[in-house]
């Protein structure tokens, strides 16, 4: 099942073909029958139930809508990528009054398009429309409970053979694995449109509109001709690590995932066993995916130890300093991470150091310093517990900040700073402006101090 993706009045003229002409889609993964084109399928298959009812006789401006759908259908279909899998079911095409006229004309497979063609031309218009019934047959013939399935209908009238379609959409949508009805309704009227849309919501498709030739072929080519939307890949899960993670205890979740795996057998290692000599009997070991050396004196035990792990062990990972001599390792065909392994040469220092300096002509004041993150960082404020003479040397996280200073004779330095994510050690160096207040000499706090360029403190 999925999100609906409900669109009504996709098409602003009438809604009348639905009565008659319920081109059906349905789609799932494709049969194969003979003579179907040598090529990979594209998308799911594609059954079109067509309304054979005798009220496809009527007509729009001046024409038969039999007429004009035949024509519509035979040239959206040739607009259709040869490896789109698609069928035809037809009712009410071969008696009159009977409810269980309903016949696969042409069953589901790729370059079909020409055999649909002439299936259409030789329908006749007869019957009554069990519309609700040919979509049920249409979706069990494409194993809708096992393999993606849509369908696309389009009628110029409502049921009518004791069936409730918005009922139908509710049980194919719960039954099925991604199923889908589009409903295309030529010629009928909003009233009437709401009854048979209900089968397009409740299945997650779209209901639309169609008054003639155009804009009928416009609907079919969106639900019949469309390119499948690509497939959004799931989100990833598990991550690969490195051959060699210096640092680093590899630490299992105690959660397995995918194919069950064999371990690898548990193996003697001697006292002063090395990094090395456990790496190497993991490398050697087809069971093996990863491995984690634990220095001696590690957990209190005075002797090194060499743990392997399977290929379905979920793994995290703790950081060790490295005079500890920790280090793990894991294959590169294994993804058992449940977070992304950044190797230490190209880690980022997630505090930076910054220096925030004033003008030499305020060299000898006392500032008390605070920075607040900007632009929505989810980082938390930085401040001085009290004002210091000279440059602030702080170590904020990269992004945007508003860095202010306030020395206790008025005078206020501020402005924003955008911090850089740089090498570990590598300092940012800013120079905030004063923004108000006296400077050292018109406060008298320091007599020799130099007035800024241009003469007087900026005030």
């Amino acid at each position: 099942m999925k999100p609906a993706a409900r669109t009504r009045g996709m098409h602003a003229a009438a809604l009348g073909l639905m009565h008659a002409m319920a081109i059906g889609m349905c789609t799932i993964a494709p049969v194969d029958p003979a003579g179907a084109a040598d090529t990979a399928p594209q998308g799911p298959a594609t059954i079109v139930v067509m309304d054979g009812s005798g009220s496809m006789w009527g007509q729009i401006d001046g024409r038969p809508k039999l007429e004009i759908a035949r024509e519509t259908v035979a040239a959206v279909l040739e607009g259709v990528d040869p490896a789109r899998s698609l069928g035809l079911i037809a009712y009410g095409h071969r008696r009159k009054g009977d409810c269980a006229d309903i016949e696969l004309l042409v069953p589901p497979a790729p370059g079909a398009a020409g055999a649909i063609r002439q299936a259409v031309d030789g329908v006749r218009f007869l019957g009554k429309t069990p519309l609700s019934a040919a979509v049920r047959q249409a979706a069990e013939a494409l194993r809708y409970t096992e393999d993606a399935a849509t369908v696309v209908l389009v009628t110029d009238g409502l049921e009518t053979c004791a069936a409730d379609p918005c009922a139908l959409g509710a049980e194919l949508e719960a039954a099925g694995v991604d199923f889908t009805t589009h409903v295309i309704g030529f010629g009928l009227t909003k009233e009437e449109g709401a009854s048979v849309a209900c089968l397009a919501d409740a299945t997650g498709g779209r209901y639309l509109e169609a008054s003639d030739a155009a804009t009928l072929a416009t609907a079919l080519a969106e639900t019949v001709a469309a390119a499948p939307a690509p497939e959004t890949p799931a989100p990833k899960t598990h991550f690969p690590g490195a051959v060699m993670m210096p640092d680093i205890a590899l630490e299992p979740t105690g959660q397995t995932f995918g194919p069950d795996a064999e371990a690898p057998a548990d193996l003697p290692f001697p006292p002063e066993g090395t990094i090395a000599w456990c790496a190497a009997s993991c490398e050697g070991d087809r069971l093996c995916a990863a491995w984690r050396y634990e220095p001696k004196g590690s957990y209190f035990v005075q002797h090194a130890r060499c743990f392997r792990f399977a290929y379905d062990a979920e793994m995290d990972m703790r950081d060790y300093d490295p005079s500890e001599g920790w280090a793990s390792g894991m294959k590169p065909d294994a993804e058992l991470l449940v977070r992304p392994y950044k190797p230490a040469e190209e880690a980022v220092s997630e505090a930076v150091p910054v220096v925030i300096r004033i003008g030499e002509v305020h060299a000898g004041l006392p500032v008390g310093w605070s920075a607040v993150p900007l632009d929505g960082q989810a980082a938390e404020a930085v401040a001085m517990p009290e004002a210091i003479i000279g440059d602030w040397q702080t170590t904020p996280e990269p992004g945007a900040w508003q860095v202010e200073g306030e020395a206790p004779t008025g005078a206020r330095f501020t402005g924003r700073i955008d911090v850089a994510a740089t090498e570990a050690g590598t300092a940012q160096v800013f120079d905030l402006p004063q923004f108000r207040g006296p400077t050292l000499e018109t406060d008298g706090m320091g007599e020799d101090a130099a007035a800024p360029a241009g003469g007087e403190a900026p005030r």
